[in-house]
């Protein structure tokens, strides 16, 4: 199944308008995944990482808590603005304000590329041939989401009614299921001439929001920017009267899914 029609660059840089949102309430990396890139990808301590969409930097600080040298492109300088505060110090982290397919690169300098929740907004035609370039022989892509699963039943049927009612567009006509979308990155990866796939990891857990904390959320997520300010507001409101009546919370799962893919080349094994 193909990707839904995006407006690639309209769509991915929505982020940068809410950049103290998507900070404040877009949910981090659990620790165990990011130990699982670094020993899957055999990087070295003193190993170069380019990161692909960094935000405000809720991977990139991860990676740099363990002393790696990082290149982070990003377009959004909002969203850099905040990355930079947080990172200031860590010198080895470096932050270039434009978008991968602009970035002008130096062929062949790092181990490891990351994207966090980011590699989707890449151009389908230049994701794979620009990444294995700027990657030394051998090097891996580790593509890593926080997915979410499908709300608990009975929440999901009263929540989905609201969506009906104000915001119909957001629920009808979905390009693929919960399982389509992981699984879509395994057959990229795998048809992919630049890249053999090498291992996936999945691991679920919760995050716990209050009413306005969901509703932050919300509010960092592209299709619901797309929507107009009144009919926002209204879908907003009926969230809200949904969630106060359900005690004024919501136990939202995410499933944090982790690709990882080698180089290929002359010298690469397959596994």
């Amino acid at each position: 199944m193909n990707d839904p029609v995006i407006d690639w660059r309209k769509d991915s840089r929505s982020f940068d308008t809410v950049a103290e949102l998507y900070d404040t309430y877009r949910p981090g990396y659990p620790g165990f995944l990011i130990e699982y890139i670094l020993s899957t990808t055999t990087i070295p301590k003193s190993g170069t990482i380019l990161e692909i969409g960094s935000g405000t930097g809720k991977a990139t600080t991860e990676f740099a808590q363990r002393g790696y040298s990082i290149l982070c492109i990003e377009p959004g300088k909002h969203l850099v603005r905040i990355a930079r505060q947080k990172l200031k110090a860590f010198p080895k982290v470096k932050f270039q304000v434009t978008t991968f397919e602009d970035w002008q690169n130096n062929e062949g300098l790092f181990d490891v590329v990351i994207s966090a929740q980011a590699f989707h907004w890449i151009e389908p035609e230049i994701r794979y041939q620009k990444t294995a370039d700027v990657l030394k022989p051998n090097g891996h892509l580790a593509l890593f989401w926080n997915r979410p699963p499908p709300l608990e039943a009975s929440i999901a049927q009263k929540l989905n009614r609201v969506y009906q009612e104000y915001a119909p567009e957001l629920v009808q006509g979905k390009p693929r299921t919960y399982e389509e979308g992981v699984q879509f990155w395994i057959r990229e990866l795998e048809k992919s001439k630049y890249f053999d796939l090498v291992e996936v990891k999945r691991h679920p857990w919760v995050e716990s929001y209050t009413t306005q904390q969901y509703l932050g959320l919300l509010n960092t997520h592209s299709d619901h920017l797309r929507l107009s300010e009144e009919k926002r507001r209204q879908l907003f409101a009926g969230i809200e009267e949904v969630l106060e009546k359900e005690g004024g919370r919501l136990d939202k799962p995410y499933e944090a899914v982790a690709y990882i893919a080698r180089k290929r080349g002359p010298t690469a094994s397959m596994e």
